[in-house]
């Protein structure tokens, strides 16, 4: 019976990441190189942008832990979440690299109308987000999520918009498969008590006795990632060939 959160990874988090990490193909060097390095910092992003968020939220009491499930603490967040950042980065970073993608830059790319309407969808996440922060305690942690991701997405898609556009197969899809398992394995660790959402501080809205607030956590942390490091290939890709078009 899984009791702890160190537990609660050894049994339902490291296993699926071991097995997705042998599945993928063995890409060609400097496939493999960039690949890593996408995923490097993407993970060290993850802790330094997710850290004062989650900080912030469990001081404010918008989620708690069962009794005895964290073992130590630093920044009021638990060891066990710390890792939870690496382990779902790195997830839904193996499945993307296992079913594969296509990071290829092509004319077209920069065109300004999805890029224009990513910031525009970001900014409106971020200012709702904070906007329902200070309206009711109930949209407290639904309003810091969508502030929390806003910057990001508007970010991405000012950057790369017209690549997600083209080539949204992919990184939609591995946005949502390994997000549903995610969903599965938190709604099961809720429903044992190791952590526990506030009723204070959330919607209340929960399909399948899942929190909204959590469906969309692991959503749209999922997105950002695999959004990261579609992007982060592509736009080596446009280096490559704009190095070689300026040496012919």
């Amino acid at each position: 019976m899984v009791s702890t959160y160190l537990g609660f990874h050894l049994v339902l988090t490291l296993p699926p990441l071991l097995l997705l990490w042998l599945l993928v193909p063995d890409y060609e060097p400097r496939r493999r190189r960039r690949g890593a390095a996408g995923l490097a910092i993407l993970v060290a992003i993850a802790y330094a942008y997710t850290t004062p968020w989650g900080s912030y939220m469990i001081q404010r009491g918008a989620w708690a832990y069962g009794e005895g499930v964290v073992t130590a603490r630093l920044l009021s967040i638990p060891a066990g979440e710390y890792l939870f950042f690496a382990v779902q980065t790195l997830t839904v970073g193996f499945y993307l690299y296992w079913r594969g993608f296509d990071p290829s830059y092509e004319p077209g790319d920069f065109d300004r109308r999805p890029r224009i309407a990513g910031v525009v969808v970001g900014v409106a996440l971020f200012v709702g987000g904070l906007w329902m922060v200070f309206q009711r305690p109930s949209w407290l942690y639904l309003g810091g999520l969508l502030a929390w991701v806003g910057p990001v997405v508007a970010l991405q898609w000012a950057v790369g918009g017209g690549y997600l556009v083209r080539q949204p197969r992919a990184w939609i899809e591995a946005s949502l498969v390994p997000t549903v398992y995610l969903w599965v394995i938190d709604r099961w660790a809720i429903g044992r008590g190791l952590w526990v959402l506030s009723e204070e501080y959330t919607t209340g809205i929960a399909p399948f006795g899942l929190p909204i607030e959590e469906i969309l956590f692991f959503l749209s942390a999922g997105v950002m990632t695999v959004t990261g490091l579609v992007l982060f290939e592509w736009v080596l890709d446009w280096n490559d060939q704009r190095t070689a078009a300026t040496q012919q």
